[in-house]
């Protein structure tokens, strides 16, 4: 899957949530190009710190509008952050002991998770909280 900036796949329709959505693209097309240039493991190991990070914040972020908004699916909102969350590190750490090698099929791991929590959950919000005007009413 190719995790481009301009991805419309990453439009939920709230701007501050997108534009997030867009930075982790961004870094995982770093990583992807880190891979192919076969950049030394430091390198990638401080992106993979870099997109586990930023996505920890964002997920606190989403969290916090969701909480405030009343959104009904934020438990289990809060549930797959979490699990996200456990694998990132997992291979955070997996990869940094040398456990783990970072390639096409963990990246890929990585994309799929962006995109499918984007494309189903954070999509479901979206249309939440923009009610029935869609992405014409106000955004947080």
């Amino acid at each position: 899957m190719n995790m481009t900036a301009g991805n419309s796949e990453l439009c939920v329709g709230v701007r501050i949530l997108d534009l997030d959505h867009r930075e982790m693209s961004e870094t995982l097309n770093e990583l992807r190009t880190a891979l192919v240039r076969n950049e030394d493991r430091s390198r990638t190991c401080a992106l993979l710190r870099k997109l586990t990070n930023f996505t920890v914040l964002h997920f606190a972020l989403e969290e916090g509008m969701m909480v405030s908004t009343k959104y009904p699916g934020v438990a289990l909102h809060r549930l797959n952050h979490q699990r996200m969350i456990k694998q990132m590190k997992a291979m955070v750490t997996q990869f940094g002991q040398g456990s783990l090698s970072m390639n096409r099929l963990s990246l890929r791991l990585l994309a799929e998770s962006h995109a499918v929590h984007v494309g189903n959950d954070d999509l479901d919000y979206g249309f939440w909280v923009n009610g029935p005007a869609g992405a014409d009413s106000e955004q947080p």
